[in-house]
């Protein structure tokens, strides 16, 4: 999250981190009425729908907001996400140099990538070949890090314990919970460039709400009814 101007700024990781938080319940709502799900969450949603749309450029168009982000981030194809959006070649070299380093196995990275021969294919199969590794890549890097937010937001409904509980919640975030956020914003960085050059670009809240439809209320709001409603 930057700031710039005390303006709070979505850019593409911050809509990333964001979707991600939601991905299984906005899942879990798909096809259903959106007044169904509870009022600060369809705020939540909103801004995500809302960025989503800045990013790809959607300033007249609105769509039911779980329809619309189900059929940007959920699936195999990607179709919708990757339209004008082309994957360069500097940002797969960034990724590849991402992927070589979480690895830490020099000697396995360079054997597969070796595998990818290109030499006797026409340009069009290349391109194919291409297209379809990155978003074969994204599906599997979203779907690990929705599992992930599974783990990482495991304790967040907890509201009382013994002294041992809150000790061993506490041991789980140090040893387990923290190293795996760490590891998560190195995820979050490869699925940033696999999403492509529409969304190398930022918003702030203001432009947000001027042109996309971003909510108005704010967090406080929103922890207010979350204490009275939940």
């Amino acid at each position: 999250m930057e700031r710039e101007n005390t303006q709070i700024l979505w850019d593409a990781k911050r809509l990333v981190q964001e979707y991600l938080k939601k991905a299984d319940f906005i899942k879990h709502y798909v096809g259903k009425p959106f007044d169904d799900i509870a009022w600060s969450d369809q705020i939540r949603i909103k801004r995500i729908a809302s960025a989503l749309r800045a990013f790809m450029g959607l300033k007249d168009t609105e769509e039911n907001p779980v329809d619309f982000i189900t059929s940007v981030f959920d699936g195999w194809d990607f179709d919708r996400l990757f339209e004008d959006s082309p994957f360069q070649k500097e940002d797969h070299a960034k990724l590849m140099a991402l992927v070589k380093e979480a690895m830490k196995d020099d000697h396995r990275y360079a054997s597969l990538t070796r595998m990818e021969d290109y030499h006797r294919e026409d340009s069009s199969s290349i391109e194919r070949k291409k297209y379809h590794e990155r978003r074969y890549m994204l599906h599997v890097l979203l779907d690990y890090r929705e599992t992930a937010e599974k783990i990482i937001s495991h304790f967040d409904g907890l509201m009382e314990g013994t002294v041992g509980v809150y000790l061993c919640v506490l041991a789980v975030r140090g040893s387990c919970i923290e190293p795996l956020k760490r590891n998560n914003e190195k995820i979050d960085d490869m699925i940033v460039l696999l999403l492509g050059d529409k969304f190398k670009k930022s918003f702030s809240e203001e432009e947000l709400k001027a042109n996309y439809g971003y909510p108005k209320e704010t967090d406080d709001e929103l922890a207010e009814w979350d204490c009275d409603n939940m």
